[in-house]
Order: C-alpha cells, then sequence, then structure tokens
C-alpha cells in the first residue's frame, strides 16, 4: 500500500520527535513546512508530529505506543496549551494551505494559497483561542502590533467547544481625519439634564445643531432627514454633551437650574454610563477626525457607529466597540458582534482607551474559511 510505503517513523524526545527516514523522505517533509533540520534529523513539534499520525504519515516507534494517542498525552501534559494549535493546525492543512508552528510564539505562520516552501514568505500569523477563555484585550493588542511590526496580518483563529474554528482578521488600523469642524458655526446652546440624557429645549439653536454636525436627535422623529429643519428640542447623549460641554458649545444645568461643571457632569456621565470616560476619550478621537458619531449601536452590540457624511447620507462604514487594555473578553463575545457587523456591511473596530490615548484594531471575517 502506498500510504505505508510513504510512512516514515518517529522517536519521542521530551516535546519533540526526531523523524528516522533516508534523506529524500526528510526533505519532502521539509518542502512541506514540517519541523526543522538538526544534525541531519528532521525535529518535529508535537503538533507536527500528531497531525502527520492522523493522516498516517507517521508512526511512533513500537516502544512509544501506537496511533497519536501517545503523542497527544504528552503534549496535554507539557504543552496543553499547545491542543488548540494543533486543532488549528489540522483544520488548516486539511484546507490545502501550507501553515507551519512556531516553537517560541503562540502563533503559526500561514503561507499564500499555493506557496511552497521557498518561493514565498509567510504573509500572515495565526493565533488559536478558545472562544470561552477570558482574555485581556491588551494581549490581542499586543498581537496586533507584534503582527505589524513583521509586516504580517494577524488571523485569529476561535476555537468553537465542538472544534469549529471561525477565522477573524485583526490589524492596527488608524482612521484618517477627513474635516476639521468649525465649532464657531454652532450658537451657543444651553440644554438641561433629564435623567440620562440633555435636552436642548430652544427649537431654533436646537435644528442648527443637528444641521451643522448631526449633533443630538431631534425629539420625536425616528429617522431624521439630513439638512431639514425640525425646529424640535434636541435631546442629546450624555458623551455627546460631554464632548460640546468640553468644546465650550453647550452649557449644561441640572433639573433646579444650575450650572454643572464639567468635572460635576462626568460624575453624572460615570453614574449612567459604563465605561463612561473610555467612551468619551472614543467618542472625543472620532469626532476630531471629523466623524459623525451616533449612539445608536447597541441594537448591533456596540457601542458607536462612525459615519463619513452623516445618517440619512451615506450608511456607516463603521461599528466601534470600546474598551479598556485591562478589560476581560471572551473571543466569542468578538465573533459576535463581527458576525452582526458583517451582515449589515460595517467594520468592526475595537477602540482601546488608556488615560487619554487610544489605539484601535479592526476586524474582518475570512471569508474564505467558511
Amino acid at each position: 500500500m502506498e500510504e505505508e510505503r510513504s510512512k516514515v517513523t518517529g522517536y519521542l524526545k521530551g516535546e519533540w520527535v526526531e523523524v528516522s527516514a533516508d534523506q529524500d523522505a526528510l526533505e519532502k517533509l521539509r518542502l512541506k513546512g514540517y519541523g526543522f533540520t538538526e544534525d541531519h534529523t528532521l525535529k518535529l513539534s508535537l503538533v507536527e508530529a500528531a497531525y502527520l499520525t492522523w493522516i498516517g504519515k507517521l508512526e511512533l516507534a513500537r516502544s512509544e505506543g501506537k496511533g497519536i494517542d501517545p503523542l497527544l498525552r504528552v503534549l496535554s501534559e507539557k504543552k496543553p496549551e499547545d491542543f488548540l494549535r494543533f486543532l488549528v493546525f489540522q483544520d488548516l492543512r486539511r484546507r490545502g494551505r501550507l501553515v507551519r508552528y512556531e516553537p517560541r510564539t503562540p502563533f503559526l505562520r500561514l503561507y499564500p494559497p499555493g506557496a511552497r516552501i521557498g518561493s514565498k514568505a509567510a504573509n500572515v500569523l495565526v493565533l488559536p483561542m478558545s472562544e470561552d477563555e477570558l482574555i485581556r484585550q491588551n494581549e490581542i493588542l499586543k498581537a496586533v502590533l507584534y503582527a505589524g511590526r513583521l509586516r504580517k496580518r494577524l488571523l485569529l483563529a476561535i476555537v468553537g467547544t465542538e472544534s469549529d474554528i471561525t477565522y477573524y482578521y485583526a490589524e492596527n488600523f488608524m482612521p484618517n481625519k477627513i474635516r476639521d469642524f468649525d465649532f464657531d458655526s454652532l450658537p451657543r446652546a444651553e440644554g438641561v439634564l433629564i435623567h440620562d440624557r440633555v435636552v436642548v429645549w430652544d427649537p431654533e439653536i436646537a435644528s442648527k445643531f443637528y444641521i451643522n454636525g448631526f449633533w443630538g436627535h431631534p425629539m420625536g422623529v425616528r429617522k431624521p432627514k439630513p439638512h431639514r429643519e425640525y425646529k424640535l428640542p434636541l435631546q442629546l447623549s450624555l458623551v455627546e454633551a460631554a464632548y460640546l460641554n468640553m468644546k465650550g458649545v453647550l452649557d449644561i444645568r441640572d433639573s433646579q437650574g444650575n450650572i454643572l461643571s464639567q468635572s460635576k457632569f462626568l460624575e453624572v456621565v460615570r453614574k449612567f454610563r459604563s465605561k463612561a470616560d473610555a467612551r468619551i476619550v472614543a467618542y472625543s478621537f472620532w469626532r476630531d477626525l471629523g466623524y459623525v458619531v451616533k449612539s445608536s449601536a447597541a441594537k448591533y452590540g456596540g457601542h458607536y457607529l462612525i459615519y463619513e457624511k452623516g445618517p440619512g447620507i451615506d450608511h456607516a462604514p463603521y461599528l466601534c466597540v470600546v474598551s479598556y487594555p485591562e478589560e476581560l473578553i471572551t473571543p466569542v463575545n468578538l465573533l459576535r458582534v463581527g458576525r452582526v457587523a458583517t451582515s449589515v456591511n460595517k467594520t468592526l473596530v475595537i477602540s482601546i482607551v488608556k488615560g487619554s490615548r487610544i489605539l484601535n484594531y479592526r476586524m474582518e471575517w475570512e471569508r474564505s474559511f467558511r
């Protein structure tokens, strides 16, 4: 049988498997991206050896045991985190992709479709993740930045409990500035804090705010039309009101008529909104770049919809989720929001806020791996 004749023999040596075969067989394995050569011996990681055993191309020496079980047992004892790498490695190899094990990092290296060793360099780092295992945002961000420094893309491989794998690209993202907003074009406004929002009651001033920048939402209008003067009271989100207050175009009074200082109003925002400080920083970041930022993103699982022109003129190209570097998340939550964003033709952007600084990464579903 051809498969039997093509098998090579492996010897377990700690966390590696040394392969014994003629040089032609070893060279074929090396050219297919398996292992590395040391002292005329091909050394395989446990992940690679387990896969080759799985497809019938490798068998352990009789003294080591039979089949894939001994390899997975050693892997679970010595490097249990590599079991996810095995599942992803197996999945990508079965799809016909050239992927290599990286011994000193948590990544796999993925090559372009049709590539062979020596013909093209790997252009993607693959990071296997368990869908329900908690991970801090800064760990994902570090992986994004690391891949960027190597001029490679980062591919998150999110592994489900039944070994189903969903792939998302994650990459550093700095949106371009598209305009400068002239706050001198806005009249000085006064808003009243009512529970968890601020209302500008003067209809003339309210109309000017919505027409010149899509600030707030005309009260009682489900889908306001752009450039139309509604001359109705305007309701502002707390974050939006905080931004306008900091820009010096909005004074905010409480229910007794007292003007609230920026610090006092910030206390109110923190009372009603989780991640209040981070959400204000993220909102300010996008608005300062000239984008129109709307808070009507909860139905999509995000914090903000980001428009280039404004609602009613264009569709929001970005769905923004605000987070902290130390925030614990589960990859499956990213997957859910990412799927929703994809279904409504938006790019998911994660804005990571630390103090007044912000870093973004965007996520894109790898459709070819469906």
